[in-house]
């Protein structure tokens, strides 16, 4: 059987406790046979970070230096020799052990109507928001997509590998690639038509929520100004999940200088429990969502009074200096 040329790469900056979690799991979690690994860390002066990075050998190509988000994913897909390509943050630890990405790697050999393919575990609420909308918001939707796409209307469907591992489609209500790149898996030929990302904004000028600087938001306007009918898809079981062990629901994430969060290691090698794929018995057809599957080890995930994890773009009110 011919397995086709993974790039897995890593963004990194100042987080070494989430880098090595993310890295390690990918490692464990990832059972495939023909992967190109690549981290881009963004000169981080974090305490030990770098030397834990030379120490990889595994890991082929090693990026330090001065770069915006937004350059570093551009350096990325212009080196990258994979036919695929993960773009990854160093804060989404893998929790599935498994052969699943020859499963993805199929999905998108098969649909080359995908633009990429969202693998972590999504909140409860998120599900219900992509499934489900208000009738008004949906002719919104409708109408924005004829503009768009004319004929070529994006409805959702249902995927299914050989293995029969499960995927579906967003259809109209998602714009055809993430367009912050992270934490998704494409062709890489689908980041390289669409073109670089583009920061239209600086560090004094974003939000201080947007490390993309904008670039984002630039990518997902050029998906709808192209034209290219691609959709967004997501699995039915996620193998990765964001890290959060805040108690408002929110990372630890650094911006101008400064971490913001409770940035702490975990109590082991990871914060979440690691599970065997083959281990997994699905008892439904719909995704499986953040709530219902992941288990941290060694602290509480904060969820609100209805069972929904808590979520907040960041936390201001813990706030440490990083080192010049």
């Amino acid at each position: 059987m011919k397995y086709p040329l993974v790039t897995v790469a890593i963004i990194s900056f100042n987080r070494l406790h989430y880098l090595k979690a993310t890295l390690e799991s990918a490692k464990e979690c990832i059972q495939y046979p023909n992967i190109e690994w690549i981290v881009s860390d963004n000169s981080s002066k974090e305490s030990g970070l770098r030397e834990y990075l030379e120490g990889l050998h595994w890991v082929h190509v090693k990026l330090f230096g001065n770069q915006s988000h937004a350059d570093a994913m551009n350096e990325i897909v212009e080196i990258a020799k994979g036919e695929y390509i993960f773009i990854w943050p160093e804060d989404v630890q893998f929790v599935i052990k498994g052969d699943w990405l020859k499963d993805v790697v199929e999905l998108l050999d098969k649909n080359r109507d995908i633009g990429s393919i969202g693998i972590n575990f999504l909140r409860r609420s998120t599900y219900k928001k992509l499934t489900t909308f208000r009738k008004w918001l949906q002719l919104k939707l409708v109408l924005a997509e004829l503009y768009y796409f004319k004929t070529k209307f994006r409805g959702s469907s249902k995927l299914v590998s050989s293995s029969g591992f499960k995927a579906f489609t967003l259809g109209f209500v998602w714009p055809g690639v993430c367009g912050s790149g992270i934490p998704s898996v494409a062709r890489t030929q689908v980041w390289r038509d669409i073109g670089p990302w583009k920061s239209t904004k600086t560090v004094n000028t974003a939000n201080i929520i947007d490390s993309s600087l904008g670039s984002e938001e630039d990518m997902v306007k050029r998906f709808y100004q192209r034209g290219v009918p691609l959709q967004q898809a997501c699995l039915n079981l996620s193998v990765a999940a964001d890290i959060v062990n805040d108690d408002i629901g929110a990372k630890a994430k650094v911006r101008k200088g400064y971490r913001y969060g409770n940035y702490t290691p975990p109590s082991g090698d990871f914060y979440y429990e690691l599970t065997e794929q083959k281990d997994i018995q699905l008892s439904t057809s719909t995704p499986v969502c953040f709530e219902d599957f992941v288990k941290p080890v060694g602290f509480q995930l904060p969820f609100d009074e209805k069972g929904n994890l808590k979520k907040a773009p960041i936390n201001m009110t813990t706030k440490t200096k990083l080192p010049e």
